[in-house]
């Protein structure tokens, strides 16, 4: 296969070249056509049961709406229940109104508000009348008296179907609140309580801001929802429709482009936050990174190769090669609908520098090859081509067995990472070994190399693994010291994983969402569902006490800023309509009461009915919801379970069913899954790379002895993430996939050297190692370093994970180094040879000199 190869390349490599650059061309005309996934639980979510968990999202959207759709525009003022500010509030939330992605807004001036006003204070009435008309007795029965007791009742036409009734019933169920009966409550309804928004039409006047401030003193719903109790922060809530990640980005786009043409008055600040907004964000910043890193990733790459390769194609094969890739790649992705998000956003930045790996090594054995043989460029290729293409196959597949075991992850983000990118790799191996051979038989051939132009690395490295050689027992005892320090170290890791750990604190992204948790109720809904299959169950006020008392546990909580369910809404509208403060507070006093206040609130229009979001009519689905401050997926999973176990034990023999959804569930309960598939993954990547580096070689013990100086750097990193304070999550976990793949690549080579040097050429096992040493040492410090260069541009990302990720990858890099030029030579001086390698090495006769 590789004669076969080796001829084609350098026979027919027009035709090679050409199909190459058809391919990337047609792939490559599909890239603007890619898709962006902004959503940043998906790290953690979709664990196992994604299936019953989608059912019970979609169940809970059908009965409740999708909350997690709501965009808010703040507004931050000094007290923002001034007349300046809350026009400027109303001007803004007038116009995003009309907006045709906007379903409806709720805020301070534009939402109806039920609300007690003063009634105008009578002036004498019938009794005056009658006095002046000087009448007295009225014979004719009644007279004005009985005239005043008329007209003194509510007028029944003026309610809504229905609600006569249910007023009649709320009086009947709760007689010592309402003394008066229904003629009392029925005219203090139309007499003293309004719902109208407060301000009505375009301007604020003094006296909306009295009415305002008058109606917040009555209701405890708007505080801390559309206004921070300090007044320093005003809300406009948007409510939007479903539309495309694309189309968001765009209508997020143009918002604030209108709000920067139509700034605030002085004093006054304008934000923009909600989960929305933060994933508008998030695509923002993956694009940015898209224009940034790619093209600094290459340039870094072209440096490094300059500075160490000092031949002109030696820089641009590989550049080419890696350049073709990920055109292909991303074509592919784009192709077949696969969209980028914040993870598989470093997909060709990693193929970029994977690839270029393959390239250095293929080019330093291609000059060797043209120093050792006549100089003839065809012949040196083809040899290249022979005695390399299965090395880089082995390491590029080594590389790709390392990410494909995220695909047995439950985690559809991970998994879709782990074979996106695997077959990736194997298409940079594909292209880079027809590519570099087809063009290096074409150009000018590289100069001998001098001490001025790099052999003075070739000279350090045979010194330094002849150092290790004298000290084997030396360095694997340090080596022992060092694993074990490592593997105690890793076992104090931190799990974890925030929504806000995407963005610097100084980001605008950051700063909005810290003010929405420090002000008002955050971002992290947390959606409890319950639902029973008996008609009018959450209208029991024995159940609904139970969650309330299970409510204000919650509330109790550091890490809760809310909690709001239908009990909150029905005590509000019974404390309007009573006037009395203890029902506020007061348990329901039966369940005709609850449905009393029900039919009321849903009488006139029942889809634009406040119950709507957390009560079906039949009484048999409700919800309640808590907003979590961003505390991480762990602290947020403590909390969950304490919860669960509280309701379902309170909640016993009730017949009701318990399920969660919303962000701050779906973000969180999948970690300890990722941290398992992660781990197990591993453990999966390292056996199937032992067995194959055990077959390739033909020996047991070639792979036993290749673990070590690859466990070495992984478990150092771990060890490095703690003294760092990194946590272990999706994001950071992928690193030690992708670290064991370009960990083994080192290992290969130099097991792959020492085979042929002690099989195929007679050597021992230390000269063959510093034969080794001189044959793939340079290539593995190169390929080393620029990797450590090309990962570390990730340190630029606008995403803390992505930096992390490249900071970790480079720190694994250098420890992986370190194993392969120290560790694994002083293994193989000590373990690499058995007894009947060493006898038929002995008797075969030798080469000469280093040259041959």
């Amino acid at each position: 296969m590789l004669d076969w190869l080796a001829t084609l390349v350098t026979r027919h490599r027009v035709l090679v070249l050409g199909a190459l650059v058809l391919v990337a061309g047609a792939l490559g005309s599909q890239i603007p056509k890619i898709q962006v996934d902004p959503s940043v639980e998906n790290l953690i979510s979709s664990y196992e049961g994604e299936a019953l968990g989608e059912r019970i999202a979609e169940r809970f959207r059908a009965d409740f709406g999708d909350t997690d759709r709501v965009m808010m525009v703040l507004v931050e003022a000094p007290d923002v229940l001034q007349r300046e500010p809350l026009q400027y509030l109303h001007d803004v939330t007038r116009h995003v109104t009309e907006e045709d992605w906007v379903d409806r807004v709720v805020s301070l001036t534009e939402t109806p508000m039920p609300r007690r006003i003063t009634p105008v204070e009578e002036t004498g009435g019938f009794d005056d009348l009658e006095e002046e008309l000087g009448g007295g007795d009225d014979e004719g029965g009644g007279g004005f008296d009985s005239l005043e007791e008329e007209l003194d009742q509510p007028d029944q036409d003026d309610f809504a179907p229905g609600v006569v009734d249910a007023l009649v019933s709320l009086v009947e169920a709760d007689p010592e609140r309402f003394p008066g009966g229904f003629r009392e409550l029925g005219l203090r309804l139309q007499r003293e309580l309004v719902t109208d928004p407060v301000v009505d039409g375009d301007t604020v006047t003094d006296e909306d801001v009295a009415e305002l401030r008058d109606a917040l003193g009555q209701s405890g719903l708007v505080d801390g929802r559309l206004v921070s109790r300090d007044r320093t922060l005003a809300v406009s809530a948007l409510f939007l429709k479903s539309i495309a990640p694309k189309e968001m980005r765009k209508r997020v786009a143009e918002l604030r482009d209108w709000l920067a043409a139509n700034p605030p008055p002085e004093g006054i600040k304008v934000h923009l936050g909600g989960l929305p907004y933060l994933r508008s964000a998030i695509v923002e910043n993956i694009r940015s990174d898209q224009l940034m890193l790619v093209p600094l990733t290459l340039l870094v790459s072209m440096l490094f190769l300059g500075l160490t390769l000092r031949w002109l194609w030696g820089v641009f094969l590989p550049i080419g090669a890696v350049a073709l890739t990920a055109v292909m790649v991303v074509g592919t992705m784009a192709l077949v609908g696969e969209p980028m998000n914040v993870l598989n956003n470093i997909i060709p930045t990693l193929l970029i520098i994977i690839g270029i790996s393959d390239s250095i090594h293929l080019v330093a054995r291609y000059r060797e090859e043209l120093q050792r043989g006549d100089g003839e460029k065809l012949p040196a290729v083809q040899r290249m081509v022979r005695t390399m293409g299965a090395a880089c196959f082995l390491t590029s597949l080594t590389t790709a067995v390392g990410l494909a075991s995220l695909a047995v992850s439950k985690t559809v983000m991970l998994r879709h990472f782990g074979v996106t990118s695997a077959c990736g790799v194997m298409v940079a191996y594909l292209v880079t070994i027809t590519f570099v051979p087809a063009v290096s038989s074409w150009v000018k051939k590289p100069k001998p190399r001098t001490k001025e132009n790099g052999a003075w690395i070739d000279v350090a490295l045979m010194r330094l693994t002849a150092w290790v050689l004298k000290r084997p027992a030396m360095i694997l005892g340090a080596t022992a010291l060092i694993l074990g320090g490592s593997i105690y170290g890793a076992t104090q890791i931190e799990v974890d994983h925030a929504l806000l750990d995407q963005f610097d604190e100084s980001d605008p992204v950051y700063i909005t969402t810290r003010l929405l948790e420090d002000k008002l109720d955050g971002v992290r809904p947390l959606e409890v569902s319950l639902s029973s299959e008996d008609d009018g169950r959450f209208f029991d006020p024995a159940v609904l006490a139970k969650i309330d008392e299970i409510g204000g546990w919650a509330q109790d909580r550091d890490e809760i800023l809310s909690w709001t369910s239908q009990s909150t809404i029905l005590r509000q509208s019974l404390f309007l309509l009573s006037n009395d403060r203890n029902a506020l507070t007061a348990p329901f006093v039966n369940g005709e009461q609850v449905r009393a206040l029900n039919r009321i609130m849903s009488a006139r229009d029942a889809d634009k009915s406040p119950l709507k979001a957390w009560v079906t009519p039949d009484g048999r689905r409700m919800r309640f919801q808590i907003k979590v401050r961003d505390i991480g997926a762990q602290a947020t999973m403590r909390f969950i379970d304490e919860l669960d176990g509280r309701l379902r034990t309170s909640l016993e023999g009730t017949g009701v069913a318990v399920a969660y959804t919303g962000e701050a569930y779906d973000g969180s309960v999948g970690m300890d899954a990722v941290v398992n598939d992660l781990l197990g993954s591993l453990v999966t990547a390292v056996a199937i790379i032992f067995v194959l580096l055990s077959l390739l070689f033909r020996s047991l013990r070639l792979g036993l002895l290749s673990i070590p100086p690859n466990l070495l750097p992984l478990v150092g990193t771990m060890a490095y993430m703690v003294v760092r304070g990194i946590p272990l999550n999706a994001a950071t976990g992928i690193v030690f996939s992708i670290a064991l793949g370009l960990g083994v690549d080192g290992s290969i080579h130099v097991l792959a050297r020492f085979r042929e040097e002690t099989r195929e050429k007679g050597f021992m096992a230390h000269p063959a190692l510093i034969r080794a040493a001189r044959g793939t040492g340079r290539a593995i410090v190169v390929s080393s370093v620029t990797l450590a260069a090309g990962f570390a541009v990730l340190l630029l990302s606008n995403f803390i994970p992505v930096r992390l990720f490249g900071e970790l990858i480079a720190v694994t890099v250098f420890a992986t180094l370190f194993a392969t030029l120290i560790v694994q030579p002083a293994l193989l001086q000590v373990a690499g040879m058995s007894r009947r390698m060493k006898a038929a090495a002995a008797a075969r006769p030798k080469a000469t000199s280093l040259a041959e």
